[in-house]
């Protein structure tokens, strides 16, 4: 009976969270405009979260942040979560888009791990 309770308590505490990967997706848009708009190359946005001693310094990284990030070109910068990027020269939408994990571990002193948008944009 003690085995069995530890068991079940033990599957309580050790929640499964997956995340699905896109790769690959052909076209996405940021806005209703459906002209054909001028490349401007390759665009990667990221939401990151830092860790410092074990200690992590907000929250999970989330997919659509990474695409909000996308859209302006910033995210993976230590001061981006202050700092916003130049909305003047959004991305209107993105080709061949796929998304990643990405960060370190610097032996548990620091870590950083992100979720990364990357794909073609245009404007």
């Amino acid at each position: 009976m003690m085995l069995l309770s530890a068991a079940a308590m033990l599957s309580l505490q050790t929640g499964c969270s997956t995340y699905t990967y896109a790769k690959n997706i052909k076209m996405m848009s940021f806005d209703n405009d459906v002209q054909t708009g001028r490349a401007i190359g390759p665009t990667r946005g990221a939401d990151c979260t830092w860790s410092i001693m074990g200690v992590q310094l907000g929250s999970e990284p989330t997919l659509d942040r990474a695409l909000g990030n996308a859209r302006t070109r910033s995210g993976e910068g230590a001061m981006d979560a202050v700092a916003k990027g130049d909305e003047a020269n959004a991305v209107r939408y993105m080709a061949n888009v796929s998304t990643d994990w990405d960060g370190f571990n610097a032996a548990g002193i620091i870590a950083k791990k992100c979720i990364v948008v990357k794909g073609i944009g245009y404007r």
